[in-house]
């Protein structure tokens, strides 16, 4: 889950629009925003809005941009063709510095989606502290300089379905949603978070490293028909791919989760690249269709440093990229997990 970011930012770039003459392209953070010719330049410092904001009617009418919203959200357009992520609106305060956060000042929230049907389920336990809820995946266009050019990247492809955490802790076997510690049912099929238990695979990982191991969690997505809007062939919740395995308190670093999964024969989210890290290879890798089959496009992509390490912004380095035409797909819906 990304927080939202509503600060201070600095236009990197601004460019003419080949389709408008009175427009031109705004570059600022690793989005693209259409905005009027001349009133914008490189290096101005404005206030940037991102796309899924939800901005109060007393702000939006006052910038005159109520019209452009849906329900006072913030949404992807196309002008002209030409792709426009999120609202510049001019710096109010010149007290405000680069990187200062104004959401609160606005009023600005975040577009949550509706609850999955899962996730409302009446079988939340007490927490865990050992049964560690996953990394806060922030989106990478809004953290462009988390990842230096040329460091060694793995990219996976992100998968449309719920988050899955399952694991052995202290002996005892967990499961859950991203936030919520799921009781076992009596039957392990009618709980989404607990049917990774039904795969021999699964079972076999966890139990060997739970030999040895206070804590083995495994992180997954499950995916399907009756999971999210991309089913991507899997009926039901069937579908169930790893990404993340914690041990004692650490992650896997990327080569030693995809040995253990091949050693296991557990699934694992399609590996897309390794290799250098470049913007733009990211975006191109975000689009087109999906590796997992039934002719879906591709939501996105998820980008770890081969290396694991940390940052002052983001905490644990995991990030993601959702492709533009996901973004602007018409026949795709979302529910969120908790």
């Amino acid at each position: 889950m990304s927080t939202l970011v509503v600060e201070v930012c600095e236009i990197d770039e601004v460019s003419p629009h080949h389709n408008a003459d009175a427009l031109e392209l705004a570059q600022i953070k690793g989005w693209q925003c259409v905005v009027p010719k001349g009133k914008y330049a490189a290096g101005d410092l404005v206030t940037y809005i991102p796309i899924d904001a939800m901005i109060p009617a007393e702000h939006s009418d006052r910038w005159g941009i109520t019209q452009y919203l849906s329900k006072g959200r913030v949404r992807c357009a196309r002008l002209r063709s030409e792709p426009s992520f999120g609202v510049i609106v001019e710096r109010e305060d010149p007290r405000w510095e680069l990187g200062t956060d104004v959401a609160e000042h606005y009023g600005v929230t975040k577009y949550e989606p509706p609850v999955s049907f899962w996730a409302q389920r009446t079988d939340a336990l007490a927490p865990h502290p050992l049964f560690e809820e996953y990394t806060d995946v922030e989106n990478l266009r809004n953290y462009p300089d988390v990842l230096a050019a040329g460091e060694d990247v793995v990219v996976t492809e992100k998968i449309h379905g719920t988050n899955s955490r399952i694991g052995i802790v202290e002996g005892e076997w967990m499961a859950g949603s991203r936030q919520v510690r799921r009781e076992r049912p009596e039957n392990l099929a009618h709980s989404v978070y607990w049917a990774p238990a039904l795969i021999p695979e699964v079972v076999s990982l966890l139990e060997h490293f739970a030999q040895d191991h206070r804590q083995v969690v495994l992180y997954g997505e499950i995916f399907g028909s009756k999971v999210q809007s991309l089913h991507y062939g899997a009926s039901g919740a069937g579908g169930f791919q790893a990404f993340d395995l914690m041990i004692d308190g650490h992650y896997l670093n990327a080569f030693e989760f995809r040995q253990v999964c091949a050693s296991f024969g557990v699934a694992m989210v399609p590996v897309l690249y390794e290799g250098p890290y470049a913007l733009g290879i990211i975006k191109a890798l975000s689009e087109g269709n999906t590796t997992l089959g039934a002719e879906h496009i591709r939501e996105g992509v998820v980008v770890k440093p081969i290396a694991e390490r940390r940052d002052p912004k983001v905490g644990r380095v995991c990030m993601k990229y959702i492709g533009d035409p996901y973004l602007f797909a018409k026949n795709v819906t979302d529910s969120r997990d908790v």
